[in-house]
Parts: structure tokens; C-alpha cells; sequence
């Protein structure tokens, strides 16, 4: 079992990078690669993603509401409507995720971990930022999504299935090709993320019910509490970030990390 310090790094790591644009998926593949840290097992990682998920309920409190005050209740006002549109937006945006995940996941769990992909699809993440920063023309908010912008950003949803393509960064660059404002679209990639987070725990917990993993409760706990806190944290600084700062410095963190991992992989 690992020490306290490791399950606490793993988890400041998740709730950082679930929400930053930089693949916590990728990133936590590489610092178990880099620094030898053993896998932590399913009842770990579904703590993990159970608390990032708790992150974006508490932060996103007023959002969640609205949306479950708009679902059991009769009520035409202005914000019910629009909650029940932002919900149906949601549940489409998620659908391609699923699919994928029931199809594919197993598969890039085997052959899609290793530095190299990860490292590559970093790299790759990092220039599809920079393009799309350039050709984006972001004015709109959620309440101007239509269907198929929601299915396009669930589509890319999907594609951050792939360890090194950052869940975040994909459904924020797409809803910025879609027209919404960087803050906006970051806003909607964190709640689009809830459903997708709470499963892949949930799953986890499913996967861990069945398996003969041993639990370190201190270990959960603390990687529970440093996911939660640091996804509340990044959360926060990400969407004041993008109210005033492009994509770029992000770019440029994923090409340098990608190209310089790749580098010491082949020439160590």
C-alpha cells in the first residue's frame, strides 16, 4: 500500500488536472510511470472520481438546483425553462461519452497507457488548442446551444476517453468552435463533466465490489479530500482565468510536457 504522501499527490493530482486542460487521466499515468507509485486499485480511483464529482455539484450548487426545481416541478418561468433546456443539452452532450466508454474502454485501458500514446495525444491536444483558439469566434452562451453543438461536444467528450486528450480541453475548445465564450463553454464542459465523473465511480465501485482488492481507509480518505479540494480550487481558477486569458499557455504546457516525455523515453 502506498504512503500517505502518494495518495495525496494522486489525489491533488485528479482534482487539479479533471478540471484544468491538461488530461488527468494522462497525468496520472505519468506520475505513477515517473515516480514509481503503485496503482492504487478500484476503490481508489472511484474515490477519485466521486469527489472531482462532488466538486462540481457544491461549486455548480445554484446550476443543480435550478436544474432539479425545473425536472419535478410544473413551473414556466424563465429559469425552469431554461433549466430544463440546459438539462436535455446535458443528457446529449453525455450520451456519446457512454457509448464510448461501453465500447472502447476496456480496450484503451490495454493498449492506450503507455508514455509514448500519452505523451503523443498530449502533444496533439496541445496544437488542436492553439488551432482552434485561432479560428474560434466566441460571442454566445448556453442558452444559444443547439442539439447538434451539444452532440459535437459530447462527441469530443468521447474522445477524451483516450488517456492524454484532456475531457476538459476537448468539450471547452469544441464548445468554442460552437461560438460560446471561453468562460461559458468551461462552465458547461464542468457540468456536461458531472454525469461522466459520477459514472466512471460508480463503475469503479461496481468493478471493486467484484474484485478481492484490500482497503486502506486513511489512503481513501485522503485521496478523497485532496481530489475534492483541489478540483473545488481549479474549478474556480480556470473559469476566472478564461475570462480574460486564451487557451495558449496551456497549449504550451501540453506540447513541451508530450514532446519532452517522448524525448526521455526514447533516449534514456
Amino acid at each position: 500500500m502506498a504512503t500517505y504522501i502518494e495518495t495525496a499527490i494522486l489525489g491533488a493530482t485528479q482534482g487539479l488536472t479533471e478540471f484544468i486542460p491538461i488530461s488527468s487521466s494522462g497525468h496520472l499515468i505519468l506520475i505513477r510511470e515517473i515516480f514509481g507509485f503503485q496503482d492504487q486499485g478500484l476503490a481508489f480511483d472511484a474515490v477519485l472520481h466521486l469527489a472531482t464529482a462532488l466538486a462540481v455539484l457544491i461549486y455548480f450548487w445554484q446550476e443543480w438546483k435550478n436544474i432539479s426545481v425545473a425536472i419535478f416541478s410544473k413551473k414556466e418561468t424563465r429559469t425552469a425553462t431554461q433549466s430544463r433546456r440546459l438539462f436535455l443539452l446535458i443528457v446529449v452532450t453525455t450520451i456519446p461519452a457512454i457509448g464510448a466508454a461501453l465500447l472502447w474502454a476496456e480496450t484503451i485501458e490495454q493498449q492506450v497507457r503507455g508514455v509514448i500514446p500519452v505523451a503523443a495525444l498530449m502533444v496533439f491536444t496541445g496544437l488542436m488548442f492553439i488551432w482552434l483558439e485561432r479560428i474560434s469566434q466566441a460571442k454566445k452562451d448556453t442558452s444559444k446551444l443547439n442539439f447538434f453543438d451539444a452532440l459535437g461536444i459530447g462527441l469530443a467528450q468521447a474522445v477524451a476517453i483516450l488517456p492524454g486528450i484532456s475531457r476538459s480541453g476537448a468539450t471547452i475548445i469544441t464548445g468554442m468552435y460552437y461560438g460560446l465564450k471561453r468562460e461559458t463553454a468551461a462552465r458547461y464542459s464542468f457540468l456536461a463533466a458531472m454525469p461522466i465523473i459520477v459514472l466512471a465511480g460508480l463503475y469503479s465501485l461496481w468493478q471493486f465490489s467484484t474484485a478481492a482488492d484490500t482497503v486502506a481507509w486513511e489512503a481513501l480518505a485522503i485521496g478523497f479530500v485532496t481530489a475534492f479540494g483541489f478540483g473545488l480550487l481549479a474549478i474556480h481558477l480556470l473559469i476566472n482565468f478564461l475570462k480574460n486569458n486564451r487557451l495558449f499557455i496551456f497549449a504550451g504546457y501540453l506540447i513541451a510536457t508530450g514532446a519532452g516525455l517522448i524525448a526521455l523515453y526514447l533516449f534514456r
